[in-house]
């Protein structure tokens, strides 16, 4: 679209209009950029002020978000978390361009099992944390974090509100983080998980249960996140070499 001195409408809002026809008819994908503000004012033929007010409206509309350093980019409708890294989920979030919160709901002392299957030994004395993640005002998850007294013990809620549980334990703690098990299901908020997450009971939501080692294999953390499915999404890349037929070949 050229910008057009015949339009009534100022030349900020002939830019801002343009790119959001582009980002709903799908030419824009969800995350990808729009361009530099350098290549928007020679698309548009607009200055960089022009441009700056242009996004400021897409902005205002929900359409984009700006990432310091980085761009603009097609705001994403849902929080997507790659499956063949360890990350916390605070830094999941950052990764999509928004700024989340975390507010902690408890924090005491429990005791758990060192898995999620060994329902009978419950022994491992934890400092248990219940937080929600909070994604421009909304509750998009909730977590129910063990971490063992050796650690947890030390752990304020001051630490809590401002580092991810990863960052205390590598620089804290001085614990090399190794391997972790995660599984996902699909499970409907009880009553207490629909008031924790603004959904109505019975709403499907993803369970993700997760155990964290160090290098030298020690359970670091027993984690039990619930997202909201409208909200998050997991994604995963398959590699066709480890593919296994699902019927025997000729």
């Amino acid at each position: 679209m050229t910008i057009s001195k015949n339009e009534p409408l100022a030349f900020y809002l002939q830019v801002a209009s343009s790119i959001k026809e582009d980002i709903l008819s799908g030419k824009f994908k969800n995350g990808e950029s729009i361009g530099s503000q350098q290549e928007l004012c020679s698309q548009f033929g607009v200055s960089r002020i022009t441009v700056r007010k242009a996004i400021s409206v897409l902005i205002e509309e929900n359409l984009v978000t700006t990432i310091h350093g980085k761009g603009t980019f097609v705001k994403q409708d849902k929080v997507e978390q790659q499956l063949d890294e360890l990350k916390s989920l605070t830094d999941v979030i950052k990764t999509h361009g928004f700024n989340p919160q975390v507010k902690i709901i408890k924090k005491e002392n429990r005791k758990t099992s060192q898995s999620f299957t060994d329902s009978d030994s419950n022994d491992l004395e934890c400092l248990y944390v219940e937080r929600v993640h909070i994604v421009e005002n909304d509750v998009i998850a909730l977590a129910q974090v063990y971490i063992p007294n050796v650690y947890g013990s030390k752990i304020t809620i001051e630490d809590l509100e401002n580092n991810t549980i990863y960052d205390l334990l590598e620089n804290k703690f001085n614990v090399e983080l190794g391997e972790a098990d995660q599984s996902i299901e699909a499970c409907p908020a009880d009553d207490e998980l629909s008031r924790s997450l603004n959904v109505d009971a019975g709403t499907p939501l993803l369970k993700a249960k997760r155990l964290v080692f160090s290098r030298d294999s020690n359970l670091v953390e027993k984690i039990i996140f619930y997202y909201r499915y409208d909200a998050f999404a997991f994604k995963v890349k398959l590699n066709s070499i480890s593919i296994t037929p699902m019927w025997p070949t000729k």
